[in-house]
């Protein structure tokens, strides 16, 4: 499993998420996207002089992905006010929303299957609503008494940009979304949101530039650890949305399936209503086929290895790590491999593994946020890391590991097997490959 989604798994299960919707998981109902009701509504005021300059205008502002560049466009040419626009957004939303009967073509009845008690989203339907067992109606995040203490206390659905059940509240054009954006206490209420939760981003693309600008805006308010679920991202992408957006991308592959299914499968492992997924071990931990009788850890034989060659050690040293400091992570290294070939021998399931890794994984995340992101030293940053681990806290796990914890050299070693699979965003500063290295 995705030690990204591992983490996710474990700040679920503490009632620590808040699911953020986005248009994505619309779709299925056939809800307009911002591109089409500009479109739309262009088409409608398109006559006499207007009938070539104004979609002309406009449709050079949607090829930029500027959508408010285009309704101010519409709004100069055609005198329509804000109030004239959102009522045509809710008619277009109206007329194009598609009934489905069948639970599992859209994702929003198994929203309703997570405990979480706040959902947010900038969809100005009211799909949520209508597949909730709410305690009370939409509002409007705005509307949110920020200092009040039983904001998680009341399963509520809040709307970031209005909804179509009051046109007036939609959020249309540049100033309204600078207005609201500039209101000190929308940003407070998000501050006091993120300041005890994750949020967790679905139905969002990067492709949109519209949707990049608006969570780059987001980010501002955002504190902690969020996440985002997002279709075959690139390893690029995956840096991108970490280092500009600070935001942890948990990937699916819709290729062979569709974004529904896939994005299902994610929610039921939060669940608990399906069994895990697939888990990518380093390599060399892979469960042997004759079970050895005697596994003491590490020796000397072993530590003499020259590891040169791995992906872990070549991150090292594109930081410049101390030689010393690099030669101490190999040891940690070898010693946390024997560890897991140990773990796998005894018959130790893969969740419970899953877990001991996530649970690493989770402790390097944080230290990435309070030393490197604080003081930019990669050398610094490594040596917290490796103390933070050096007794690993399993909490309520820890029975499922009695009398087969880790020594303090191999949970120490552990951070650097996550960091051999180049699938996972384990790095100890900025640097990257420019090309990616064959093991």
């Amino acid at each position: 499993m995705n030690p990204n989604l591992i983490s996710l798994k474990q700040a679920y299960d503490e009632d620590k998420i808040v699911p953020f919707i986005g248009a994505g998981l619309s779709i299925p109902f056939e809800i307009p996207s911002w591109n089409d009701l500009i479109k739309e509504i262009c088409a409608t005021y398109s006559t006499g002089n207007l009938e070539i300059l104004l979609p002309t205008a406009v449709q050079w502002h949607l090829n930029e992905n500027d959508y408010w560049g285009a309704i101010d466009e519409i709004k100069k040419y055609t005198f329509l006010t804000d109030q004239d626009l959102q009522k045509q957004i809710v008619r277009l939303i109206n007329e194009r929303k598609k009934h489905l009967s069948d639970d599992t073509e859209h994702n929003y009845s198994d929203l309703a299957k997570l405990k979480c008690k706040l959902f947010l989203t900038t969809n100005y339907e009211n799909l949520l609503y209508e597949h909730f067992d709410c305690d009370t109606v939409p509002i409007l995040l705005k509307e949110l008494d920020f200092s009040s203490q039983d904001i998680f206390d009341t399963r509520r659905i809040c709307h970031l940009h209005g909804y179509t059940s009051n046109p007036g509240s939609i959020v249309i054009s540049k100033s309204s979304y600078d207005s609201l954006y500039t209101d000190e206490k929308y940003g407070d209420i998000l501050k006091v949101i993120t300041s005890n939760k994750h949020v967790l981003f679905l139905g969002f693309s990067f492709d949109d530039k519209f949707v990049s600008n608006l969570i780059l805006d987001y980010k501002k308010h955002l504190q902690g650890i969020h996440y985002i679920l997002l279709n075959n991202p690139s390893q690029e992408r995956i840096r991108e949305l970490r280092e500009k957006y600070g935001l942890i991308t948990i990937p699916y592959d819709s290729t062979n399936s569709s974004h529904t299914t896939e994005i299902r499968k994610i929610l039921d492992v939060l669940t608990n209503n399906e069994p895990s997924l697939k888990i990518e071990f380093p390599k060399g931990t892979e469960k042997s086929t004759a079970k050895e009788t005697t596994f003491l850890g590490a020796g000397l034989s072993d530590l003499k290895e020259n590891l040169s060659d791995h992906l872990f050690y070549k991150k090292l040293k594109l930081e410049s790590i101390d030689e010393d400091n690099i030669e101490l992570s190999t040891l940690f290294y070898i010693a946390s491999e024997k560890y897991i070939r140990f773990l796998r021998n005894e018959g130790i399931s893969l969740d419970v593994i899953d877990m001991l890794l996530g649970k690493v994984f989770i402790k390097y995340r944080e230290k990435y946020v309070v030393v490197y992101k604080k003081y930019g030293n990669s050398e610094e940053f490594l040596n917290v890391v490796h103390e933070s681990l050096e007794a690993l806290d399993l909490g309520r796990y820890t029975d499922l590991l009695k009398d087969k914890e880790s020594d303090e050299n191999e949970s120490r070693g552990l951070i650097h097997l996550l960091a051999e699979d180049d699938s996972l965003d384990v790095w100890w500063g900025k640097g990257r490959f420019n090309e990616q290295i064959s093991k």
